[in-house]
């Protein structure tokens, strides 16, 4: 049973970058005060400033050499293939009924376009679309249409649409601002490159049903009553891959949602892309957003939620979120015929968060942060949750608050390092498909609950084996809360076991007991196997115990 505990919670942007640089400290150098998820505070929403355009009122131009286009009542329309530049201010649509082969691309230099009739930039058929903003242009698409109520076929999905692949880019600006559905919407493939992008939308501010990539530039991502970024589909494509993947290769990416910062349908992938660069990610959900709706009624706050896998690998991501910082579906039945893995994969990078969700989540913010009297209930919001599985290779991970720290079926830790505080539970391998485990054969794990109450440092469903490795857990000192503590065996054959608490531990290989006195509150320094390790106790717990396969000494 999970426990409710009543916090109150004060966390700013600054404390999230402060842990995130307290985070690339190598393991012998990190001291300080270790997270405390005792500690009241309040939440301050956060909203954004960093990506602006002013609006045009000069006459409007539309010129291309290579392409045909025609002027109709409200509609600008662009036949085939070629290169069309925008300027001005335009109060109709451009619409883009090309061949299904061509190649269309739409320069915005200076360009604002307000349409209140349906989508201002359409595309009902191309090949593919780009639209790019011109280097030191700044440009504006504003969807005036009244909110969405129901489903209307003659009704482009965003303020910029297309049926087919869609990229945003160039080396200028462009904001978009859509009050109907969606920002910028593809039933295709979504990418965005280079320019400097803000997308504030009713629904998603990005969605690209196949898939979305983010290769570079500044992006700015607001929903004030839905999800931040969305794919859908999770067919396969003519190259055998599965569809519904978001990408995230560069670039400096920000997401305010009411929702989900990240849902995808497949998988989510942080990664380094084809110029070497490493992405950074700042992602707030419900309350934390400044722009969500004081009516918005999305029952889901992750900051990143996939219906497969979940990748990092490389560059930085830092969530603030009222529900699950990263959390990954197992079983879910996909379009190309398999199901949902359920895994969370982390080999790389940095992950920082603080997550905290009300008992009665509500995404308006009369809860939790900035709402009565800043206090809230802690409710189910995990730092990392895997249905199935959760790996850490390597990176690391910095979980601020959360009710529980790292929650899977299966949890393999075998690089890396991983700082962990917690309401219940830092760590728990819970029931499952598979039997609960707790797999450590590397990597450094610093885990920290309260010393009393009904909390567990590690807990582990089913068994705890470490092989290598150097963990710090505490908790209190009994048998029905403890440090650690396992339905089955607990057994350490190799690496570091340090217990501040209680813990029944079963020892084999060369694995010796250490007597110590690292308990105290306070700083604490160790040296294990000549390697110096220093960690702070924010409380004074019950007792140390001590195991490993080399020389410890403080």
């Amino acid at each position: 049973m999970k426990k409710i505990l009543a916090i109150t919670l004060t966390l700013i942007l600054a404390v999230a970058l402060t842990a995130c640089g307290t985070a690339d400290k190598t393991e012998s150098d990190r001291s300080g005060t270790s997270p405390n998820p005792s500690v009241s505070a309040s939440a301050e929403a956060v909203t954004d400033q960093s990506v602006t355009a002013k609006e045009t009122t000069d006459t409007f131009s539309l010129t291309s050499e290579d392409g045909t286009f025609s002027n109709t009542g409200d509609v600008y329309k662009i036949t085939s293939a070629g290169t069309y530049t925008l300027s001005g201010l335009l109060t109709k649509q451009v619409l883009v009924e090309a061949g299904e082969n061509d190649e269309v691309t739409i320069e915005l230099s200076g360009a604002t376009v307000t349409y209140g009739s349906d989508s201002p930039i359409k595309v009902l058929s191309a090949g593919k679309v780009d639209i790019s903003a011109k280097k030191g242009t700044e440009n504006v698409i504003n969807d005036t249409r009244n909110t969405k109520t129901a489903d209307d076929a003659n009704q482009g999905e965003g303020a910029i649409y297309a049926t087919c692949d869609l990229k945003i880019k160039g080396s200028g600006t462009l904001v978009v601002n859509a009050a109907y559905n969606n920002g910028i919407h593809t039933t295709k493939d979504l990418t965005v490159q280079n320019l400097s992008l803000k997308t504030s939308a009713y629904n998603n501010a990005l969605k690209g049903n196949d898939s979305v990539t983010v290769e570079s530039g500044t992006v700015v991502a607001i929903s004030t009553n839905g999800d931040g970024v969305k794919t859908q589909n999770t067919d396969v494509n003519k190259n055998g891959v599965t569809r519904g993947d978001i990408t995230i290769s560069g670039g400096a990416v920000t997401v305010y949602a009411a929702g989900d910062a990240f849902q995808a349908a497949h998988n989510f992938e942080m990664t380094t892309g084809e110029d070497g660069t490493a992405p950074t990610i700042v992602l707030y959900t419900g309350s934390y957003s400044g722009y969500t709706a004081s009516n918005a009624s999305t029952s889901s706050y992750k900051g990143v939620k996939v219906q497969n896998e979940l990748n990092i690998q490389n560059g930085s991501i830092t969530i603030q979120s009222y529900d699950d910082g990263l959390h990954a579906d197992y079983g879910t039945a996909l379009e190309d015929g398999t199901q949902g893995k359920g895994t969370v994969n982390i080999s790389g990078g940095t992950v920082t968060m603080s997550v905290y969700a009300p008992q009665n989540k509500t995404a308006g913010g009369r809860k939790g942060p900035g709402g009565w009297g800043g206090q809230q209930t802690v409710s189910g919001a995990d730092g990392i949750h895997a249905d199935q599985v959760l790996n850490i290779s390597g990176g690391t991970v910095t979980i601020d608050s959360a009710y529980e720290g790292l929650e899977a079926n299966v949890i393999n830790v075998s690089g890396g390092k991983a700082y962990v505080s917690a309401n219940d539970d830092g760590v728990n391998a819970c029931k499952g498909n598979s039997t609960p485990t707790v797999n450590v054969t590397g990597g450094y794990l610093d885990v920290t609950v309260s010393p009393n109450g009904d909390t567990d440092g590690i807990d582990s469903n089913g068994s705890y084996t470490q092989t290598g490795g150097v963990v710090i857990t505490r908790g209190p000192r009994s048998q029905m809360a403890a440090a650690i503590d396992a339905d089955g065996q607990i057994s350490v054959s190799g690496g570091t076991l340090i217990v501040l608490g209680y813990g029944r531990v079963g020892t084999g290989g060369n694995v010796k007991s250490y007597s110590l006195s690292l308990h105290a509150s306070g700083s604490h320094t160790v040296q294990i196997n000549g390697t110096s390790y220093t960690f702070n106790n924010a409380n004074a717990y019950g007792g140390t115990s001590c195991y490993s396969d080399v020389s410890v000494t403080a």
